[in-house]
């Protein structure tokens, strides 16, 4: 009797599911956060064929094992930009990623331009990650702004002064980054090599964004969405539940019956 197996392999994926929804929801308000979302694949492992006459003679049918876990995949639909009083805070208006150096040497990608100036003059993100090209701010520059093709200008002792060149990343196939924390994504064989260009430009087949200045990426998990499938989620996990229960009962009859 295949009940419990297959309804346990239902418990299974909508635990999974619902878990990737709370997450999400949990970080509706985390700026530049992409929602995630899964992929479950029916499991068929046997074949039957009917006897059923309005069927022809041979006529097989696949008897289903219950659902796996696919993959795992993210929403790259872009945020709302929000307005801030930072001038460092840089939002992205269209594709393409920021590029940062990790503290052990890994370069990452992120939708997130919360940047900071640290100790030594460098532009990093709220964890410390070096943006990349690298960008050196004197510790006494004023009137700080960045144009829409990710020039950083200011202005040092009265005189005006070009800092550095934002540059912005694309990928072929952007659904194919790895995430390793942090709103941080690496590339795969799956999303193809990096192809860097200023704001603005055309890269490979795809045009980048540009920089939207004092302004942060939003979080892209829709609130009212989210409650919705959770609902759905909740609703199909009591079912396979109850589907448990009521494969038990069977197993209870079976067993108590006497010859």
């Amino acid at each position: 009797m295949r009940l419990i197996g297959t309804a346990a392999s239902g418990i299974r994926a909508q635990q999974v599911a619902m878990d990737t929804i709370g997450n999400n929801m949990a970080n509706v308000n985390t700026p530049g956060f992409k929602a995630n979302q899964m992929d479950f694949a029916e499991a068929l492992t046997t074949e039957v064929r009917s006897a059923n006459t309005k069927y022809a003679a041979g006529t097989a049918f696949g008897v289903g094992a219950g659902v796996v876990y696919n993959a795992s995949g993210v929403n790259f639909q872009q945020g709302n930009l929000a307005t801030t009083d930072n001038p460092l805070d840089l939002g992205i208006e269209g594709s393409g990623f920021f590029q940062v150096r990790t503290p052990d040497g890994t370069t990452a990608y992120t939708r997130v331009g919360a940047f900071k100036v640290d100790g030594s003059g460098q532009l990093t993100d709220q964890q410390g990650n070096v943006v990349q090209p690298s960008i050196m701010v004197p510790s006494d520059a004023k009137d700080l702004s960045v144009t829409l093709d990710g020039e950083i200008k200011g202005v040092v002792d009265g005189v005006g002064m070009l800092f550095g060149q934002i540059s912005l990343v694309g990928f072929q196939n952007p659904e194919g980054l790895q995430q390793s924390g942090n709103n941080l994504f690496v590339p795969t064989a799956n999303s193809g090599v990096p192809q860097i260009g200023q704001p603005g430009s055309t890269v490979g087949d795809q045009v980048l964004g540009t920089i939207k200045g004092q302004s942060l990426e939003q979080s892209n998990v829709d609130l009212t969405t989210s409650m919705t499938d959770l609902m759905q989620v909740q609703r199909a996990y009591q079912m396979n539940a109850r589907l448990v229960q009521d494969g038990d009962q069977m197993w209870g009859i079976a067993n108590s019956l006497r010859r």
